[in-house]
């Protein structure tokens, strides 16, 4: 009867693990259907994956890039490790690919990992309430490094003149959320 009571009680508690608060379109074209602005308390962000040259990921053949909510006061990724609001993308690692997603996400900052510029310092993305924010285009290049466009004439003519370029801080230091021991 224990046995059954500490079942019945870890799969209740196990719906409160692993939440975020970030809903992805499930494509463009969705987001485009819908064109509503976001309520004054949410922000939906853009952002494009493409791939320029060979290399990315040989075992997995994919390229990727991880969003997570930033505190740019604490100068860490928020949230634990049951509860975080992130953002993942990923494409074929196959030259020529290009693709744009979108989320329907807190307003706050973003960063990701995965992104250095050339002085090695994280990029944190604002990104403001009731707003649609373009992040840029994050790049695979032919230099085997991850790179990011930032023509906002380009996602404007594609989805919309509404759209805002996020504003954009460099921050050397991201803390990330280590969970166990």
């Amino acid at each position: 009867m224990r046995l059954f009571i500490l079942l019945i009680i870890s799969v209740l508690v196990s719906g409160c693990f692993f939440l975020n608060d970030v809903n992805p379109f499930s494509t463009p074209d969705e987001f485009l259907a819908n064109r509503a602005t976001p309520p004054a308390e949410r922000a939906i962000v853009i952002f494009g994956l493409s791939v320029e040259g060979p290399g990315y990921h040989a075992i997995t053949r994919w390229f990727s890039v991880h969003m997570d909510e930033y505190s740019i006061e604490r100068q860490s990724i928020t949230g634990n490790c049951w509860r975080s609001n992130n953002m993942e993308a990923k494409v074929p690692g196959i030259i020529g690919t290009r693709q744009y997603f979108s989320f329907d996400v807190k307003p706050g900052y973003y960063v990701s990992r995965e992104f250095l510029d050339a002085s090695d310092k994280n990029l944190v993305f604002e990104v403001p309430a009731g707003r649609v924010v373009y992040l840029g285009e994050f790049v695979w290049t032919s230099e085997s490094r991850i790179g990011l466009k930032r023509d906002p004439s380009t996602v404007k003519s594609y989805f919309g003149g509404d759209v805002l370029l996020a504003n954009t801080r460099q921050v050397s230091q991201v803390t990330g959320i280590l969970c166990g021991p």
